[in-house]
């Protein structure tokens, strides 16, 4: 039989998440790994520019038939845009799915993009309690992060992929 205050206890795997690190110019970013579908060369993945679009659109690419937009991370977050024709720059392909509660019945909506970076640095464990708000951020860059953390002495900033999804530039 299990005590009261074992219940209570906090279980410190269930505040451990993996994310992945990425680079925008000299700055770390993470996108959490459970909604990285999946992570493509830039040089092997055809991009078909959109005419008329945001700058920040880079174009349209098929993976496996389906059709994916694919955005500048850079530009898409006020930045300088993404050295996209080097062997390590690559698309993040996310999926986020949302859940909205209209009548009559709740509808699962799933969105997937890609998002050009610079570079892909691996995979790090996060612990969720030690992640930081994004105040000391610009407020245009502070939209799109879960929060700051600090990894081995370097800033890590989380983006939030919902964030990206929901964005009106769509």
């Amino acid at each position: 039989m299990t005590s009261s205050s074992a219940l209570a206890r906090p279980d410190p795997a269930a505040s451990l998440a993996q994310f992945l690190v990425f680079q925008h110019r000299t700055n770390r970013f993470a996108a959490e790994l459970r909604l990285v579908q999946e992570v493509l060369a830039t040089l092997e993945q055809p991009i078909a520019p959109v005419p008329n679009t945001e700058p920040m659109l880079l174009g349209l690419t098929n993976l496996r038939g389906e059709i994916l937009p694919v955005v500048d991370f850079g530009q898409f977050i006020g930045a300088e845009p993404v050295i996209c024709n080097t062997s390590d720059s690559r698309v993040l392909v996310l999926e986020n799915t949302q859940v909205s509660s209209e009548q009559p019945i709740d509808r699962q909506t799933t969105i997937r993009f890609g998002v050009a970076v610079e570079g892909v640095q691996g995979v790090v464990p996060i612990h969720r309690s030690k992640v930081e708000l994004s105040g000391n951020v610009s407020s245009g860059l502070a939209r799109y992060l879960q929060g700051l953390y600090d990894l081995d002495g370097q800033l890590l900033m989380l983006i939030s992929v919902s964030a990206f999804a929901n964005d009106s530039r769509w």
